[in-house]
């Protein structure tokens, strides 16, 4: 694995009016120590995030696109319709944390969901109007703590809400291009399924390949780990995406059916 060896945070880039034809913004503010999280907002803050991305998968998770290493920045046609939640470093204004959004609407405006190139999502079809897509999570490694976590999921909770949103759904990233290891993590994950409407199957060029398990020792990824404590249920069997080297999970999450100690940490305030 590569060492990150830039500075400990990401600073902001010229500051540049977002296009007009990206999807509106929300008043989206919270804080927690010398942490705000908000929408970017600002072409500069977004090229921020994606040079966050690429520090953190590419650099430090040996994973990530190789057209990133181009100009270390890790952004695809998906980014320009999405929305990006950032943490931002109060005291030096950079950003440390952040997460790409995309509403239901907007992916049947624009490309699709990013998960639907992996999985098929017929069974959400009913519910993509409440579906907010997470993906490309990724806090910098000296700010990586539960605290800046659930920091992220508060506003994304918020952003959810003032949407119209219900169900946070996206692809959990192990990596690994290991086929025994994402079906061994998948087999330990059997008591954590979503009810069987709405289980569904990896398209077919993402298929994982078949593979004897005989591993006994797996741990799923811990973002991962932390869905499902939260309440987050997998949807289906994994993925491969050979493009960011990783086996994904596609999970659900039903802002209605939180656990109640669960739901006032990160809805409370909202």
């Amino acid at each position: 694995m590569l060492t990150v060896t830039e500075s400990r945070s990401i600073a902001l880039l010229p500051n540049r009016a977002v296009s007009p034809e990206l999807p509106s913004k929300k008043d989206i503010r919270l804080e927690a120590g010398d942490y705000v999280v908000r929408l970017a907002l600002s072409e500069g803050e977004r090229a921020a995030a994606y040079r966050l991305r690429f520090l953190v998968f590419n650099l430090e998770m040996n994973e990530g696109l190789e057209s990133a290493y181009a100009d270390g920045y890790d952004k695809d046609h998906f980014d320009d319709v999405c929305d990006h939640m950032i943490v931002q470093e109060r005291s030096t204004g950079a950003i440390v944390g952040t997460y790409r959004m995309q509403m239901g609407d907007v992916a049947g405006k624009y490309f699709g969901y990013y998960g639907e190139q992996e999985f098929c999502f017929k069974p959400y079809e009913a519910m993509r109007g409440q579906i907010v897509e997470l993906g490309r999570a990724c806090i910098h490694r000296e700010h990586r703590s539960s605290e800046v976590l659930h920091l992220l999921w508060r506003g994304i909770a918020r952003y959810a809400l003032v949407n119209g949103g219900r169900y946070m759904m996206g692809c959990c990233s192990l990596t690994s291009q290991d086929a025994e290891m994402g079906h061994a993590v998948y087999e330990s994950l059997r008591g954590c399924m979503v009810e069987p409407a709405l289980l569904t199957v990896a398209t077919a060029p993402f298929r994982l390949p078949a593979a004897k398990v005989e591993m006994t020792e797996v741990r799923a990824p811990k973002l991962l780990r932390a869905y499902l404590t939260i309440g987050a249920k997998i949807c289906s069997e994994p993925a491969i995406d050979r493009d960011f080297k990783t086996i994904d999970f596609l999970t659900l999450l039903d802002l209605q059916t939180l656990h109640p100690r669960v739901a006032k940490r990160f809805l409370e305030g909202c």
